[in-house]
């Protein structure tokens, strides 16, 4: 077991919020993407109301091609902004997003099946509270877009039963993000910034399913994160080392599902 020394080193906790963005970019991302069709809300426009109305954050696509029937998803030049009770407006900026699909397994309780799934993201800024591990943008997002329950509510006094989760698989996977900004304590006088560059990341996957998301996902994408991070940044480590690192974010919101 790591002592509570090694744990505080800068190394280390810079290994883990780094691999912690990393896998908070990619699951929300992908649950985003997926629930456009798991829950049947194809429109830019019914979205945006979604998002609106369980979170108060808004998205706004220029370009929209997509094509029910023919198994596409296709944004391009599309923003989505912080949900309203956030004092920073700003969480993604994207580029484009493509999905090229199975129509005929998002019927019924099957697994659904995505060719392709490509992100393309100019920026994203993840704000939170003062620990803003555990409570930030990013999981209010989700959770607007999160399909709704479909298990009835347990009976008094029994405890709550978790809705299995949707089989999928993503055939082909690949994500860029551009500029990474993380603020802490938005909001308030302790207000932050603990990350703010040009990260340029690329990331290729194949074959991911809810069964391996770890292995051929998260992992090997925050690994990537953190590799792309200069040993040399020393502010970047002394503004980690302020902060007490938490339970990741990917599997708080996994356990959610």
């Amino acid at each position: 077991m790591p002592s509570a020394r090694s744990i505080t080193r800068p190394g280390n906790v810079s290994r883990r919020v780094l691999s912690l963005l990393g896998g908070v970019i990619l699951f929300i991302l992908l649950a985003a993407a997926l629930s456009i069709w798991s829950v049947g809300r194809f429109a830019p426009g019914l979205l945006d109301s979604t998002l609106a109305s369980k979170s108060g954050a808004h998205l706004a696509v220029e370009t929209n091609d997509s094509n029910l029937f023919a198994g596409r998803v296709s944004f391009a030049d599309f923003t989505v902004t912080n949900p309203s009770r956030w004092t920073d407006p700003r969480f993604l900026k994207g580029k484009r997003l493509l999905v090229d699909l199975d129509p005929a397994t998002f019927t019924g309780n099957g697994r659904r099946v995505v060719h392709s799934l490509e992100l393309d993201i100019d920026a994203l800024t993840l704000v939170g509270k003062e620990d803003y591990l555990k409570d930030n943008n990013a999981q209010d997002i989700f959770r607007g877009l999160k399909a709704p329950e479909t298990l009835p509510p347990p009976p008094s006094g029994q405890p709550a039963v978790e809705a299995p989760r949707t089989p999928f698989l993503i055939e082909k996977f690949r994500l860029r993000v551009g500029h990474i900004t993380v603020i802490a304590g938005d909001g308030t006088p302790q207000r932050r910034v603990v990350i703010d560059r040009q990260f340029d990341l690329v990331f290729e996957a194949r074959n991911i399913t809810d069964a391996n998301l770890e292995q051929t996902l998260t992992g090997p994408l925050g690994q990537q994160v953190v590799a792309q991070t200069p040993a040399a940044s020393a502010g970047l480590l002394f503004d980690l080392t302020k902060d007490k690192v938490r339970t990741s974010i990917t599997e708080k919101l996994l356990n959610q599902k």
